[in-house]
């Protein structure tokens, strides 16, 4: 099972929940050649390539280019609600930001 997430921080998120799995990490929102080789690897390496982005709009842009390019990509939807951190005075939003729990709850409708 393979995961594309934006950061770092989300795919060691991930990793925790889902621990054998693949992940490519786009380092953000762009969508470059070497995350298109990355995730057509992963296509071809896992039988279900699950894309897993922030719940924002910078997310919402990074997951259109990348189902423009790859549909066969499955999206997992995350609640934004879910995904929100409070730290000194800023509400950061983020895959990373949700529990496990919540996370694991999410993916098992779609494993």
């Amino acid at each position: 099972m393979g995961f594309v997430v934006e950061g770092f921080h989300d795919e060691t998120k991930v990793l925790k929940v889902v621990p054998h799995s693949h992940v490519v990490v786009t380092k953000g929102t762009r969508f470059d050649n070497r995350v298109r080789m990355d995730v057509e690897e992963a296509l071809q390496k896992c039988s279900k390539v699950f894309l897993l982005t922030d719940p924002n709009e910078a997310g919402e842009l990074l997951a259109n280019t990348l189902l423009n390019e790859f549909p066969m990509l499955e999206r997992v939807l995350l609640d934004k609600k879910e995904c929100l951190s409070y730290r000194k005075n800023r509400v950061k939003v983020g895959v990373e930001h949700c529990s496990n729990e919540y996370l694991h709850q999410v993916l098992r409708n779609y494993l």
